[in-house]
C-alpha cells in the first residue's frame, strides 16, 4: 500500500477585521478623491448634482438656490472660496454678491 503525503499549503485568509479596515480605508479614499474634485466645482457643476433642489440658477458664477422643504431661505456657493452664503430674500442675496463679486473685479483691476 502506497501512501502518499500530500503537501497542503496553508491558505492565509484575512481576518475579517482587516477586511473591514481595507473596505473603511477605501471608502475613506474614494471621499477624499470626491472632495477633492468638488473643491474645483463652478456653479454648473453643482446644478447638475442637486436635481432635489426645486429651483437654482447661475448669477454671476454662483450657484443660487432657495430651500424651499426646510429653511425658506436663499442660499449662494461661490466657487472661488468654496463657501455659501445664505438670505431670506433673493434681492438682497443677489445684492451681496453683486458687492464681493464688484470688489474682485476691482482687486483685479487694480
Amino acid at each position: 500500500m502506497n501512501i502518499r503525503l500530500m503537501n497542503h499549503r496553508k491558505t492565509h485568509k484575512p481576518s475579517q477585521t482587516k477586511l473591514n479596515n481595507l473596505e473603511t480605508l477605501l471608502t475613506s479614499i474614494g471621499l477624499y478623491l470626491v472632495i477633492q474634485e468638488t473643491e474645483y466645482f463652478t456653479g454648473d457643476d453643482w446644478l447638475s448634482l442637486c436635481n432635489d433642489i426645486d429651483s437654482g440658477e447661475i448669477y454671476r458664477n454662483w450657484f443660487i438656490w432657495q430651500d424651499t422643504e426646510v429653511t425658506q431661505e436663499w442660499e449662494a456657493y461661490d466657487h472661488v472660496t468654496n463657501q455659501r452664503i445664505i438670505d431670506s430674500n433673493l434681492t438682497q442675496l443677489t445684492a451681496k454678491i453683486d458687492r464681493i463679486e464688484n470688489q474682485r473685479n476691482l482687486q483685479i483691476n487694480n
